[in-house]
């Protein structure tokens, strides 16, 4: 299995993503870009990526703004859909890929689901994993009641090997490396 290279792009902050590219003879394979959830990383996709990748497509996974290694930002340079949906337009730019399949999972779901509808023709398909909606307001109009239900929980104090064996027994089915990569 060929092993991804850790890549930062500046695109106004230092965007870190695990990077496999196509061998030369497999250049004119659609690229694939992948978008993690909340409080998650690039590593999500590190599975999906090596099949890709192992199937000939460039593939891009990326730590979006305030996740894994991409710079934190503060809460004012924005983490809102326009803002990080702006990020994933720099990055394809940078990376010189004109219509990728874009897939997101989650909270990443409903950034690739603002890429296509802000930006058409910018990815040759899109992905929803486990995401992908844009009224979150219907759910939670107030904004306090948006921030009890969606915020990412608490694990101060939490040991790896709890949160590991947490993992374990509420997803079963995930291979070791997945639950690796998510820890």
């Amino acid at each position: 299995m060929m092993e991804p290279e850790s890549k930062w792009i500046d695109i106004g902050f230092k965007m870190h993503l695990r990077l496999w590219p196509a061998a030369a003879s497999d250049r004119a394979k659609t690229p694939f870009l992948l978008v993690h959830g909340l409080a998650s990383n690039a590593r999500t996709w590190d599975g999906v990526a090596a099949e890709l990748a192992s199937a000939g497509h460039p593939v891009a996974a990326i730590d979006q703004r305030g996740h894994g290694l991409s710079d934190k930002l503060p809460i004012e340079a924005g983490y809102d859909f326009i803002t990080v949906t702006a990020d994933l337009i720099k990055l394809l730019d940078s990376l010189d890929w004109e219509a990728p399949i874009v897939a997101g999972q989650s909270w990443g779901g409903n950034v690739v689901l603002s890429l296509g509808a802000f930006h058409p023709g910018r990815a040759a398909g899109l992905v929803f994993v486990d995401g992908g909606f844009l009224a979150a307001k219907q759910r939670a109009p107030i904004w306090e009641e948006a921030y009890e239900i969606f915020k990412p929980p608490t694990f101060a104090g939490v040991t790896r090997a709890d949160m590991r064996r947490r993992m374990r027994e509420y997803q079963p089915e995930w291979s070791d490396a997945g639950i690796e990569a998510t820890l």
